[in-house]
């Protein structure tokens, strides 16, 4: 059974390793997910999912306030959890978050070859914006994807 739930400092060591492993090219380091997390619930929501008390996804959103757009900071489903709903409840709720801060929109970047994700993201009413080369290193390009709010 997956639970969710809201992440706690003691959790930052581990979403530093499976932000190496699931985002090699641009991982996050301990002092960023302090940084993101002293954000929380001002302008930063986060969710963990749970399993058998071991992290399996992650996501994680700015949301700077009253009209603005949003913007998705993470979204990660480890291997093996992939494919049952996950990720569709993690951005669900922080959908949910946006539209509670007076959010306008909601952005994401995603790898142009990342063909689940960018699936996933157009069945929730997502589009594609833009393109941006180079995004996730040399030759890794991001789709940059929005979702009207109001």
């Amino acid at each position: 059974m997956i639970t969710y739930r809201q992440p706690m400092s003691l959790d930052i060591p581990t979403l530093v390793v499976l932000d190496k492993e699931y985002f090699p090219y641009s991982p996050w380091n301990i002092a960023q997910f302090k940084e993101e997390f002293a954000g929380i619930p001002t302008t930063r929501f986060f969710e963990l999912a749970i399993s058998e008390n071991e992290i399996v996804g992650y996501a994680g959103v700015f949301a700077a306030g009253d009209g603005a757009v949003a913007d998705v900071l993470t979204v990660t489903v480890i291997n093996g959890f992939r494919r049952q709903g996950i990720a569709k409840k993690l951005i669900s709720d922080i959908e949910s978050y946006c539209q509670t801060k007076g959010s306008s929109a909601i952005m994401l970047e995603v790898a142009t070859d990342n063909a689940g994700a960018i699936s996933l993201y157009e069945n929730l009413g997502y589009v594609q914006v833009s393109t941006r080369s180079n995004y996730y290193g040399s030759g890794k390009d991001a789709l940059v994807m929005q979702k009207e709010l109001i």
